[in-house]
């Protein structure tokens, strides 16, 4: 009495089943045993609900889109035009609730990670965010209904996304490794670097913007001469690359600075800018650490390189 039950699975078909069909079933059947029907809800990680402040802020697009083909990107329009008429009839903004879906490109448009999202007491819409108003669902139900990746995140990042509970099921067990280690698992690349170099040049001096993307850059040209595979030890002049990305990704979240009293919609360049060094930086910093164990069978960390298709 009194606990709560998380069920994870590995789908999404799996998740609607549940809260569609099999729950309301169990509900049902308990009501009489309980005295009450046991309440149940789901919940996602942040990135699948509509994010209304950042639908309803400016645009916010890499200024290398102006390579695309212009009719991706008007289709891109559209699909937005779409999200905002959506926006005005969805209960829970959830993106799975969106037929037919859009790119994932598009949905990155209107919304956000944890580490972007300005947060409830920040945000001018914090009081109608399709997010928050899921885990507080989730936190007066007896039965959570989850994904494995949101599980992990609980179990690994320090910050609770989860209600307090007592008891998980694990469905789908055997996705379970593949999914906690995609949580696990974190990327660095060129492409990411210089994206974040271009977004944080709005916020910084140029010069400080520019030593980012010079390190992103020296960095590919590094990785083009090593080959694809499994990493036994990290190769000098990768270490120099790393530690020069590491650096610069440093000078930039120096420059952007803490929080400040600003409008929304520059705080939330601001945070998504942060986010993505923050990402570069940690990355770098995993990256440089991987090795500092001598016996690989202790090593906390496996680094591949990998080629872009």
């Amino acid at each position: 009495k009194g606990t709560t039950v998380v069920v994870s699975t590995a789908t999404i078909a799996l998740q609607r089943q549940l809260v569609d069909r099999d729950l309301p079933r169990l509900a049902k059947a308990l009501k009489p045993v309980l005295g009450r029907a046991p309440t149940f809800a789901i919940l996602k990680g942040r990135r699948n609900y509509l994010c209304l402040n950042k639908l309803h802020g400016p645009e916010d697009t890499d200024p290398a889109d102006e390579l695309f083909d212009p009719f991706a990107i008007s289709a891109m329009g559209r699909a937005i035009k779409r999200l905002h008429e959506w926006a005005d009839t969805t209960e829970t903004g959830d993106r799975d609730e969106l037929v037919p879906g859009v790119p994932d490109a598009t949905w990155r448009q209107v919304s956000v990670s944890a580490r972007e999202c300005l947060g409830a007491a920040k945000c001018p819409v914090g009081d109608d965010c399709f997010a928050e108003r899921a885990k507080a669902a989730a936190g007066r139900a007896d039965i959570v209904v989850t994904n494995h990746a949101l599980l992990a995140i609980d179990a690994m990042d320090g910050r609770p996304v989860l209600p307090e509970h007592d008891v998980v099921v694990v469905d789908e067990a055997h996705e379970l490794v593949d999914r906690v280690t995609g949580v696990a698992t974190a990327e660095l690349t060129a492409g990411m670097i210089g994206a974040a170099a271009r977004r944080v040049g709005r916020l910084v001096d140029q010069d400080v913007a520019d030593r980012l993307s010079e390190a992103g850059e020296g960095l590919e040209l590094v990785l083009e001469d090593l080959p694809a595979g499994r990493w036994e030890s990290l190769p000098r002049a990768a270490a120099g690359a790393l530690s020069a990305v590491r650096d610069a990704a440093g000078a930039c979240r120096t420059s952007l600075g803490g929080e400040r009293r600003e409008d929304p919609d520059a705080a939330g360049g601001r945070k998504v800018a942060q986010a993505a060094l923050d990402d570069i930086a940690d990355t770098a910093v995993r990256l440089l650490a991987a090795f500092d164990e001598p016996d690989a069978a202790k090593r906390h960390d496996v680094v591949w390189l990998a080629e872009q298709g």
